[in-house]
């Protein structure tokens, strides 16, 4: 199927399922801790059992995720976008990092898009492909791919309240809870209480 035609098809969708199902899982590590298991490379692989239509869904539901962090804060980040390619080509292939790359452009430019003139549907489009998520991926795998998310918006050594509450929209359209992205960011829980104001991620 065209590029052009899935974004037609997704972004016409109807509004999203809930997707909010917790899990019972802990999280106790940074995002630079969480280690992409052999599990996840594998369950995308080609010579797996997961069907072609399968893993095209899973690689741009992930991309849908990753440009909806990327466009959160209302900028494009060249070191957001250079590590998604790294984390695409490092786990699939440099194939698909260069392939993601012409994808990933397409959704930011739909998101910014949407973004000024409907953010309703910005919104329903995620939290669709969040509840695709939380259906068919573990919350292992899951998991990983929140780490993933939490390192884009740590590339640019930066976070700002707008990018911390797209992060926590995610984690709940993927069924998971938005302490687990708090905690893969390792930052103070008390700065929730705080109302999370704009928060520098840069370490001496």
């Amino acid at each position: 199927m065209a590029i052009g035609k899935w974004f037609k098809g997704l972004f016409g969708s109807e509004a999203p399922k809930s997707g909010n199902e917790e899990t019972e899982q802990t999280v106790k590590k940074a995002a630079e801790e969480v280690e992409i298991t052999d599990e996840f490379k594998k369950t995308f692989a080609s010579r797996e059992k997961m069907s072609p239509e399968q893993r095209k869904s899973f690689m741009l539901s992930l991309l849908a995720m990753a440009s909806y962090i990327v466009v959160a804060d209302g900028r494009v980040d060249e070191s957001e976008t250079a590590y998604i390619g790294r984390f695409m080509g490092n786990n699939f292939g440099q194939d698909v990092e260069e392939e993601s790359a012409k994808v990933l452009k397409g959704f930011v430019d739909k998101n910014i898009e949407l973004q000024a003139t409907n953010p309703i549907k910005l919104i329903q489009f995620i939290g669709e492909r969040g509840d695709e998520m939380s259906k068919t991926l573990s919350p292992d795998l899951r998991y990983q791919l929140l780490s993933m998310l939490v390192m884009i918006s740590k590339s640019d050594e930066n976070l700002d309240d707008k990018e911390l509450e797209a992060l926590h929209d995610v984690s709940i359209y993927m069924g998971m809870k938005p302490k687990d992205v708090d905690e893969l960011l390792d930052l103070d829980p008390e700065l929730a209480k705080q109302g999370w104001p704009d928060l520098n991620l840069k370490k001496d």
